[in-house]
Parts: structure tokens; C-alpha cells; sequence
């Protein structure tokens, strides 16, 4: 019956229903429409935000690049380097640039060896809740920072107890290091071992660092039967 409505009668229905619920209709509209280019402009001022942060960390790292292995950064350039990274922190806190800033200023502190202002950045990368590779890298590193700030009980409990999965060599390496400022020979020994097998570098170097380690703390009874071993072989 509907279908054969007069255009008087579907015109007088429209007006009907639209007084009914004309009014939540638009408003529907309007939010749809609304939510759609807010949508847009959010995902515009991410972009944004996250090209400015680029920008800044790029030019970091460029500074930094511009000097010679093991120079220093010049005074004005290092003031330029955490100025950058001071603004990372404070604009784009929730961001990777803002972590990887802050690493970087961890280390120009750790070369200049205010060890105290390195642990500070390291520990506000910890805080803001990092990728899970970006948290073990800063937790090794602020791990030796306590360790050369005689905290060893502290850089120990920092690089235990968790899964370490492709740093694994090099948390087992810092272990060795702790307990032989320790003088705890036997435990680097184990963790040297661990550090050497774990290894998975390709740069020989690394491993060649590891085995003179675990010389310098392998049990004289291990040693010497070494010795005889190789004595037997060369007869």
C-alpha cells in the first residue's frame, strides 16, 4: 500500500518523520562528516610531528657523524646536540626520536665522564616505556654506567632475570665484567663462556676480545690440563 502512496501523501509522510527524527538525522551526519576530516587533520598532525621530530634527530646525528672517531664534540656543538635532544624529550616524549635522543646524549655524557647525567637519560629511556630491543640496549648501558659508578650489586640485578634474546653476548659479556670487578673469577668465567658462545658477530674482533677474557679468568686447573692436552696433540 505504501507503494502507491499520492506525492501529497509522501510528501506529508516525509515531513512527518522528519519531525520525528530529522533532527538526530543531521546531527548523525554532521558527526560523521566531522569525525572523517578530524580524522584527517589528526592523522596530518602525526605526520607532522613525526617529520619534525625526524628532522631534529636527523640533524643530531649528522652533527655527531661530523667528527673523527674518538674526537669529542665541541663545546657548541655539544650544546647543539642536547639541545636538540632536550627538545625531543620535551615535544616528542612518546616518540623512538625522543628515545634515541636521549641515548645519544647518555653517551656524549659517558665520554665526557659525567656518569651521573648519562644514568639520568638512560633511566628516563627505561621510563618511557621503549620497543622491548631499544629497553635492553639502554639497560646494558646504564648497567655499565653503574658499574663505573661502583654500583656493581646494582649493574648485576640490571642485567639478570631477563630475557636478553639477540643482546644475549653482549649482557653475558657485561656479567663477566661485573664479577671480575668483583673479583668473582669463576662466575666470568661461566659468563665469558656463555658471552662467547652466544656470539653471533661477524666481526672477529669480538670474539677474539672474549677469549683473552676468559684467559685471564680461567681456572689454573682448566688451564693446565689445557696445556697437557696440547702437549699430547703435538707428539
Amino acid at each position: 500500500m505504501a507503494d502507491h502512496l499520492s506525492e501529497e501523501e509522501q510528501i506529508e509522510a516525509f515531513k512527518r518523520w522528519w519531525a520525528e527524527n530529522g533532527l538526530q538525522t543531521l546531527l548523525s551526519i554532521v558527526l560523521v562528516v566531522g569525525g572523517y576530516f578530524g580524522w584527517q587533520g589528526w592523522q596530518q598532525h602525526q605526520q607532522d610531528q613525526a617529520a619534525e621530530a625526524s628532522d631534529l634527530y636527523t640533524e643530531m646525528v649528522k652533527i655527531v657523524s661530523s667528527q673523527a672517531p674518538g674526537e669529542r664534540l665541541n663545546v657548541a656543538k655539544r650544546v647543539a646536540v642536547e639541545a636538540s635532544a632536550d627538545q625531543l624529550k620535551q615535544d616528542f616524549a612518546g616518540s623512538g626520536y625522543a628515545q634515541f635522543a636521549a641515548l645519544l646524549k647518555a653517551k656524549l655524557a659517558v665520554d665526557n665522564n659525567e656518569l651521573d647525567a648519562a644514568a639520568t637519560e638512560l633511566q628516563w629511556v627505561l621510563d618511557a616505556g621503549p620497543e622491548l630491543e631499544t629497553e635492553r640496549l639502554a639497560r646494558l648501558r646504564l648497567a655499565r654506567v653503574e658499574a663505573a659508578r661502583g654500583n656493581l650489586d646494582t649493574a648485576l640485578q640490571m642485567v639478570q632475570g631477563i630475557d636478553p634474546a639477540e643482546m644475549k653476548s653482549a649482557y653475558e659479556e657485561a656479567k663477566g665484567d661485573f664479577y671480575v670487578q668483583q673479583g668473582n673469577t669463576d662466575s666470568a668465567f661461566t659468563a665469558y663462556q656463555a658471552a662467547l658462545e652466544a656470539n653471533q658477530s661477524t666481526d672477529p674482533t669480538i670474539g677474539s676480545i672474549l677469549q683473552l677474557k676468559i684467559s685471564q679468568v680461567q681456572p689454573a686447573e682448566q688451564a693446565s690440563s689445557e696445556v697437557e692436552a696440547a702437549e699430547g696433540d703435538s707428539e
